[in-house]
């Protein structure tokens, strides 16, 4: 069983979204608040595997929040829903640790499944995200080969060491060694941090 706290400030939303995890047999709610300000109260008291956090929410904003329960409670993960599709809230919240940002207007079988990629490890994007095109984009590092930009779009959608190298036709100690190298060449360490880097240049489109 997979535990969640949930956050978000409108009641009735608040509602349908217990109601409509409980429809997992896996997942449940063991708490919910519509105040910022209690977020960390009660993932402190619960201790979940998981965060549904709206941005908006009066007391504590949504990336503060995810900054701060990264830094003290780095294994619970953070799954951002939220109304805004702004890039630089996409980018924040990814830079503040999240794991993941959905957008509300997404139906049900997509946050549902949102859910289970976060909480399996994988970093969920809204669909209507993949390709932002308005977000800064920072230069490519000249050391940074093509193989290894393609490898790193990948790990920021999620894919598994498995999966990238089905996808570009590569052994998995291939695979392996370009990630230990772009990790070590962009001064990346974690899942995070690589769909921050790979928002920011626009890498969620490769072309393998």
């Amino acid at each position: 069983m997979k535990n969640i706290v949930l956050a978000e400030d409108h009641a009735i939303i608040r509602d349908g979204l217990k109601l409509l995890v409980s429809t997992r047999p896996n997942l449940c709610v063991v708490a919910d608040t519509g105040d910022g300000g209690e977020v960390e109260r009660l993932l402190r008291e619960h201790q979940p595997d998981l965060l549904l956090l709206d941005l908006d929410l009066p007391g504590l904003h949504g990336i503060e929040l995810t900054r701060r329960i990264k830094a003290s409670l780095p294994n619970v993960r953070v799954l951002i829903l939220t109304g805004s599709p702004g890039a630089a809230s996409v980018r924040a919240a990814f830079e503040a640790g999240a794991d993941g940002y959905v957008l509300k207007h997404e139906n049900a079988d997509e946050l549902l499944h949102a859910i289970s990629l976060v909480l399996s490890g994988i970093v969920y994007l809204s669909k209507g995200l993949g390709s932002m095109t308005d977000l800064p984009s920072p230069p490519v590092p000249a050391a940074l080969t093509a193989r290894e930009q393609q490898v790193l779009a990948l790990i920021a959608q999620g894919a598994s060491s498995n999966d990238i190298a089905a996808r570009l036709h590569l052994s998995v100690l291939t695979v392996r060694k370009h990630r230990q190298n772009l990790m070590v060449k962009l001064s990346l360490h974690n899942v995070a941090e690589v769909t921050a880097y790979a928002l920011r240049s626009n890498l969620f489109a490769p072309s393998p």
